[in-house]
Parts: structure tokens; C-alpha cells; sequence
């Protein structure tokens, strides 16, 4: 019985090692203190000058309603902490889904009404309505 006891012990200081020595192996070992996590800001997704910009805040379109000329570009903004996206109900455009900080351009190439939502929170409602005529 007394060897017994030896052997668990034994099995459970050889446990105890490995795990010691396998935590001590992690490829970054700096992350696993509890320094702050600094974030970038994320970069824009488009280089194109746009416009005029709608803004995505506490979820909605900021101005729901725009209209511009053909030729013309807007850019939306997201600056809610959800990701959203700007899509054509008829499929004109479509942005990916944008995270905080992230824009996205849409240059108006022909005339006409476009309802847009966001894909992701589809109760989020705007229209972009191209003239030809130059603003």
C-alpha cells in the first residue's frame, strides 16, 4: 500500500511538471501579461475623395435621405461599434460590411432612386436619389 501512495504521488509531480514546462513555452510570452492592448485605427477601405459622407451612427443613416449628381461619389462612415454595410435593395451597390472607423465610396453612375439598408440590421433605412443635374 505504501508504494501505491508513491506511485500517485509520483504520476502527479510528473503532471505537474509537464504543464509547468508547457506553459512556460507559449511563442508570446509578453501577451500573456496584463499590459494594455493598444488599437490602430483601422484604415479606410477606399483612397477615392468622395463628396459628400453619410455617417452610420447609433444605427442609422445620417442623412437617411441624399441626393447627388451622376459622377459624383459618397462615402459612408461607419462610426458605430457594430459592423454595417450600405446595400441597394436593387442591387446598384453594395459595401462590405464595414467595421468601427471604416469607410466605403459609391460613385453615382446613372440617374434614379436608390433605397439602401443595412444587410446586417435590415430596419436600417436610406435612400440616395442621382440626378443628372451638377450640385
Amino acid at each position: 500500500m505504501k508504494y501505491i501512495s508513491y506511485f500517485f504521488i509520483a504520476i502527479a509531480s510528473a503532471f505537474l511538471v509537464i504543464l509547468l514546462s508547457l506553459s512556460s513555452c507559449s511563442p508570446n510570452h509578453k501577451a500573456m501579461t496584463n499590459q494594455p492592448i493598444v488599437m490602430k485605427e483601422q484604415p479606410q477601405t477606399s483612397q477615392q475623395t468622395a463628396d459628400t459622407t453619410v455617417k452610420i451612427r447609433n444605427f442609422k443613416f445620417e442623412p437617411a435621405n441624399l441626393a447627388i449628381a451622376v459622377g459624383k461619389t459618397v462615402q459612408f462612415l461607419n462610426v458605430d461599434e457594430e459592423p454595417h454595410t450600405a446595400t441597394a435593395t436593387d442591387g446598384t451597390f453594395n459595401s462590405k460590411a464595414l467595421d468601427t472607423n471604416q469607410t466605403w465610396n459609391y460613385t453615382a453612375t446613372k440617374p434614379g432612386t436608390y433605397p439602401y439598408i443595412c444587410s446586417v440590421h435590415p430596419f436600417m433605412k436610406g435612400t440616395l436619389t442621382v440626378t443628372n443635374k451638377k450640385n
